[in-house]
């Protein structure tokens, strides 16, 4: 269990990397328990979320349903228990140490909904992709080519409505 400065650590080294990634914005992660209040802070990409920390420290992302079969094979996350048909993942942090996996898994999801928004030729020549595939390294090589094939469009999926 982490301390409150753990806690703090932990989320602060999410936070910071994160934020870093063009195209992300931050913003307070609604509390499903406490209506209008905050339970965390979630990271959105073209108006889509890329995954949000509770003040508690546990991840959670929302991957397509292959995707979140393959990081729940690979042990990297475990299906979230109120949603487990779905495409929503979970990974608990047990260190300051498991940032590290948390900006992984968050890592891997952006790259995911960067590719929704090219084409193929366009994700081949982006030097921004490569440097973020190339931060997933090889720790799940089936993670990866699904990847690859959340990229089949031949044209960009459209911007999504900037109204709430």
């Amino acid at each position: 269990m982490l301390t409150n400065d753990e806690r703090e650590a932990f989320a602060l080294a999410v936070m910071e990397e994160v934020r870093r990634w063009p195209g992300v914005e931050l913003r307070p992660h609604p509390s499903a328990a406490a209506p209008g209040e905050s339970d965390g802070i979630e990271f959105r990409l073209y108006g889509r979320q890329i995954g949000h920390v509770h003040a508690d420290c546990s991840v959670h992302l929302s991957l397509t349903k292959a995707l979140k079969e393959r990081v729940v094979h690979d042990q990297l996350a475990q299906p979230l228990e109120f949603a487990p048909t779905s495409g929503w993942a979970m990974f608990n942090a047990m260190t300051v140490a498991d940032s590290a996996h948390a900006i992984w898994l968050l890592r891997l999801n952006y790259v995911r909904l960067r590719r929704q928004r090219l084409t193929p030729l366009a994700a081949a020549g982006s030097a921004l992709l490569k440097q973020h595939e190339a931060a997933l390294g090889d720790v799940s090589p089936g993670a990866s080519r699904l990847l690859q094939r959340t990229q089949a469009r031949s044209r960009p999926r459209p911007l999504p409505s900037l109204e709430l």
